[in-house]
Formats: structure tokens, sequence, C-alpha cells
């Protein structure tokens, strides 16, 4: 699996609906395991806070790796020019 993203935006905006419905099934399993069964139905805001959370962290985990991996890249090239310039000074 890649560090980066190709998916298209239209990809991105295909596979969207899925997402969230994949965050809708989790959040109705998760909420009824810890309150009961049924609880989940009865309480959409906390449905929707559990998928906003799911959400959020699936941006900052996504955003963490990509950006992590092109500061990896960027210090990589950093450092083969710095190395360039130095065997040019000796």
């Amino acid at each position: 699996m890649s560090d980066y993203i190709t998916a298209s935006f239209d990809t991105l905006l295909d596979q969207a609906p899925s997402t969230a419905a994949v965050y809708l099934r989790a959040a109705k399993r998760e909420i009824d395991s810890v309150f009961g069964e049924g609880y989940a139905a009865k309480n959409p805001a906390l449905v929707a806070a559990f998928i906003e959370a799911a959400s959020a962290d699936m941006n900052t985990a996504t955003s963490s790796k990509v950006l992590g991996a092109a500061l990896l890249q960027v210090s990589s090239t950093l450092s083969e020019i710095a190395s360039a310039l130095e065997s040019q000074n000796h």
C-alpha cells in the first residue's frame, strides 16, 4: 500500500457514501455493545457524534501518514543535495 493517495477526486467522491456506511454500521454496533441493543437507534445524535469522531480520526491519520511520507522524501532529497554540495567543495 502506498503512502500517497492516488485516487482521483471522482473516485474519492464515489467512495464517500460507502465510507459513511461503514462508520454508520460501526456506530450502531459499538454504541449498542456499550449501552444495550437498540440504544443507537434511539439516540441519533450519539450516532452522529460517533461518525464525526471516526471521520476526524481517519482524516488525521491519513493526513499524518501522507505528510509524514512527503516530509521523509523532502528530508532524503535535501540530504542528497547537501552531500552533492559537500562533494563539490572537497
